[in-house]
């Protein structure tokens, strides 16, 4: 073989070698890029995850319903023997106050006599004359036929020793409405008594003699007396009070006022049913919120973990393959420091 032509194949092996460590370089880029955007991808993906992960975090947690929380204290006491202070008291607030006693204030219920009524037709009451044998008109009786019967009764006037009191009882329902206190007091009463109930029930002669009127066109109002419990709010400035030294509970209460001595306070735990259970369904629905933004928030970070599996699988063949690349980048570049050398020679 000529020296030419060993020259020739040592520079075409030398040709092809940097053309194969070219290729390998080139690749070898490549893939180092590939796995630069999947080490980013992945990192986008712990992001993703983290953010989800703050989400979970901020969630607020549900708490049940404390059923102690809905027990509450209440106060208090009776007054007798005082006609006008009689009743049962309740507090519903108190504090001190600078002059040292306390300010208390609350509801005050009693029972006094009252009046219970009801609309009935007009035309069942009439206003009847009354004549004499000459047939002058010497005055008017008041006739009530029940419903449902055919029998007119007539009212009977009410004595006038119990007329004022029965009459204060219509004022404060309304029958007197838009009627002087003048009228009122001047007016007279009419009565009748049921036979079957026992129950006796009264009228106003000026509901008689303005039963027309336009502004009670059908019915009229009549009576039943008896017991009846009324509520009004009462306050005590600068009151004494006394507690209990274990439960630090209210024991005694003494007005400054000196309307009543030192009364017992008697201190009651109640039990809010209604409140608890309205807690309870609350809770409920917040807590089957709170597990579906959990279960999704979970599902969202898992799919997230499986798209980063896939990456890091990848990864793993992309470091592979690099290592294969470098092994063979190796050969080639000491078949290619070969070939530079003898070829030197040759040509020295």
């Amino acid at each position: 073989m000529s020296r030419v032509t060993i020259r020739m194949e040592r520079t075409m092996g030398l040709a092809a070698s940097q053309a194969r460590f070219l290729g390998i370089t080139a690749r070898k880029s490549n893939i180092e890029y590939e796995g630069q955007q999947v080490n980013q991808q992945r990192m986008a993906l712990a992001q993703e995850v983290n953010s989800l992960y703050n989400q979970l975090l901020t969630l607020k947690v549900p708490v049940a319903p404390d059923a102690t929380e809905y027990y509450s204290t209440t106060y208090s006491f009776e007054v007798t023997g005082t006609e006008s202070l009689d009743g049962t008291y309740s507090i519903s607030n108190y504090y001190k106050q600078n002059e040292g006693g306390y300010h208390v204030e609350g509801i005050r219920t009693y029972s006094t006599e009252g009046a219970t009524g009801k609309w009935i037709d007009k035309s069942t009451v009439q206003k009847v004359a009354v004549y004499d044998e000459s047939g002058e008109i010497t005055g008017y009786n008041y006739v009530y036929t029940p419903l449902g019967t055919e029998d007119p009764i007539t009212l009977t006037a009410v004595d006038s020793s119990s007329a004022g009191t029965i009459k204060e009882f219509m004022k404060d329902e309304g029958a007197y409405k838009n009627v002087s206190d003048a009228d009122i007091e001047n007016d007279n009463l009419y009565y009748y008594k049921d036979s079957n109930s026992g129950v006796t029930y009264y009228f106003s002669q000026y509901q008689m003699d303005h039963k027309d009127d336009a502004a009670n066109p059908t019915s009229v109002y009549y009576y039943t007396v008896g017991s009846k419990t009324k509520t009004e709010p009462f306050e005590f400035n600068n009151a004494s009070l006394g507690f209990d030294e274990k439960t630090g509970r209210i024991n005694s209460i003494t007005p400054n006022n000196g309307e009543f001595s030192q009364k017992d306070v008697n201190a009651t735990k109640t039990y809010d049913s209604e409140g608890y259970e309205a807690a309870l369904v609350d809770y409920t629905m917040s807590k089957d919120e709170y597990n579906k933004a959990v279960a999704d928030l979970n599902a969202q970070t898992e799919s997230l973990q499986e798209e980063d599996k896939v990456l890091e699988l990848r990864l793993n063949q992309i470091d592979t393959e690099q290592n294969e690349l470098n092994t063979e980048l190796e050969a080639v570049k000491q078949v290619l420091d070969k070939n530079i050398e003898n070829t030197f020679k040759t040509f020295a």
